[in-house]
């Protein structure tokens, strides 16, 4: 089974058993599945939505980057009701002055609001607060891992 790394701005369209594993903070990871087909699908965006025109890096926004990704599930089978998801992140990691300047909170909704404008169910949640997340999709068993950044957990550690 393969293993990819997303970094910031990337995503993965898996129609094949693999391990997608990221990083995120104020960011935020959402991951698809289809419980028939196995096909699978994650993003790491950075924010909500783009403020201007043309030239637009999908991968970076939310709104672009998960409409895309279910777009091109969708182009493999179209049944709303054969995809899960979950998302992560989302949290207020980067302190501001501005007092309504939450980058996380906006792209945790965002995804939310992607996610049912497609009629994909929404089976798990991990946002907010105010720590890092690696998050860690196995998409030959469909299970995601999540856990703080920093954090050793028993399933992680190694003897």
């Amino acid at each position: 089974m393969g293993f990819k790394l997303l970094l910031p701005g990337e995503y993965h369209i898996a129609k094949r058993p693999i391990i997608l594993e990221t990083l995120v903070g104020s960011c935020v990871s959402v991951c698809i599945y289809n419980i028939k087909s196995g096909i699978a699908a994650m993003n790491h965006f950075l924010q909500s939505e783009p403020t201007g025109g043309a030239g637009v890096d999908i991968g970076y926004y939310g709104s672009t980057a998960t409409g895309y990704i279910i777009k091109r599930l969708f182009e493999i089978d179209d049944a709303a009701n054969h995809y899960k998801a979950q998302i992560f992140g989302g949290a207020a990691v980067i302190k501001s002055t501005k007092t309504n300047s939450n980058i996380g909170k906006a792209n945790a909704e965002i995804a939310v609001k992607v996610l049912k404008k497609y009629r994909i169910r929404i089976v798990h949640e991990e946002v907010g607060g105010n720590r890092g997340r690696r998050v860690k999709f196995d998409t030959g068993i469909q299970e995601t891992f999540c856990r703080f950044a920093g954090e050793i957990s028993k399933k992680f550690a190694r003897v």
